[in-house]
């Protein structure tokens, strides 16, 4: 690792990893009133958190995955929201940095303000019209806009005729001011991501906003100035993956902290163990959960560092190897619910009630656990595909 990076990565590892305290303190008021609080914002944003991951000449850090995925880390270890809302908002620097051209990047960046991005790439409504110089939007809306009440601009995938009559799949960047943000973002889990549907109606998008994604994913838009930068040269499909899985790891490391925070005031109900660390059970309990989190932890940067050697030695990593680092982050995921099932069954009766801070852990991570692009059987079953010399069942690769 470049030491300039590392050394930056320290910095902003830390920084995050001292707003835990703060961020826990505000979970309950982020589950109740499903946002982050604009105070919580500005933090990550003073604090240089929210770009990691966005190129120098735009203000940012251009670090690397590793130095993304341990401030993640650290961030969902105070708060899931506020771990997702930091993992998704960076990513998306890094993807809109590596697909869109030089004109495009002025627009967004250009006016030296600290710019937060959302977006998602699958429309569930689309009526757009290629035009004169760009695209007509006459309706189109998308769900889990994740960060979207706190977004400067958004990128939204939409299908395109090709020139074959087939179709394909390009990406646009919008401006908030043109963008109405749905309040439908109703759920158990992750309430303060900001994950809200967004629409479009009767808008103009130039051609220089729009990319093609069969381009743009083998960097055919990357401008000059960022063609040798390591971390442009991340392999694409891995990178936005781990975006999904980044809060994991933090969120069982927080189960991890509250539960043995309780730990040393909390018997067991209806036995002789007045004291629980005193039970053998608990012993086995929180073993076999910090193991788990530690594999996950291994497992985890096994796989960020792979994409970080690829990307420093200037390698495309094969589809073989992008299987496998998917695996990675599917196996992750995995233990880390393992480790929080390991720990919740020791809580009781306690984790009932909404207050219980272990229970909104549980429900930020079973909200994230879910996701399609993480889903361990999935990614698994693809690995063990691969490994018997059968072809990726998914084109996500």
């Amino acid at each position: 690792m470049n030491q300039s990076v590392l050394e930056t990565k320290n910095v902003l590892v830390d920084r995050a990893r001292a707003l835990i305290p703060k961020l826990r303190e505000f979970s309950q008021d982020i589950d109740k009133n499903s946002r982050i609080p604009e105070e919580i914002v500005d933090d990550l944003k003073n604090e240089g958190l929210l770009k990691v991951l966005r190129p120098h000449m735009f203000g940012g850090h251009q670090t690397n995955m590793r130095a993304f995925t341990e401030v993640v880390t650290e961030i969902s270890r105070g708060n899931g929201s506020a771990g997702w809302f930091v993992c998704l908002s960076n990513i998306r620097d890094y993807m809109i940095s590596y697909t869109f051209g030089e004109k495009a990047l002025d627009e967004i960046y250009g006016t030296g303000k600290d710019v937060v991005l959302a977006g998602n790439f699958k429309p569930i409504k689309c009526n757009i019209k290629k035009v004169e110089g760009g695209y007509f939007v006459e309706e189109a809306q998308w769900p889990f806009v994740s960060g979207s009440p706190h977004a400067d601009w958004c990128y939204f995938g939409f299908p395109l005729a090709d020139e074959n009559g087939g179709m394909e799949m390009a990406i646009m960047v919008v401006p908030r001011e043109e963008i109405e943000i749905l309040d439908d973002w109703n759920v158990m889990g992750l309430k303060g991501s900001g994950s809200n549907s967004c629409r479009i109606q009767n808008v103009f998008v130039p051609e220089h906003r729009v990319s093609l994604d069969r381009l743009a994913s083998k960097g055919h838009y990357l401008i000059d100035p960022l063609k040798d930068v390591a971390l442009y040269r991340s392999s694409f499909v891995p990178s936005l993956t781990l975006s999904i899985v980044g809060p994991a790891l933090g969120l069982a490391q927080a189960a991890m902290d509250l539960y043995m925070e309780r730990l040393p005031k909390a018997g067991i109900g209806n036995t002789f163990y007045h004291k629980q660390n005193e039970a053998p059970i608990t012993h086995h309990q929180v073993a076999q959960a910090q193991l788990k989190i530690d594999t996950a932890e291994m497992f985890l940067y096994r796989a960020v560092d792979k994409i970080d050697s690829c990307a420093e030695r200037g390698e495309v990593m094969d589809t073989s190897e992008i299987v496998k680092v998917k695996a990675d982050f599917g196996y992750v995921n995995q233990l880390c619910k393992e480790a929080i099932d390991l720990l919740v069954a020791g809580v009781g009766s306690m984790f009932t009630y909404h207050n219980n801070p272990l229970q909104l852990v549980y429900r930020d991570f079973f909200a994230m656990h879910l996701h399609g692009f993480i889903t361990p059987s999935s990614l698994i079953e693809t690995y063990g595909r691969v490994l018997c010399g059968q072809e990726p069942n998914t084109y996500f690769v």
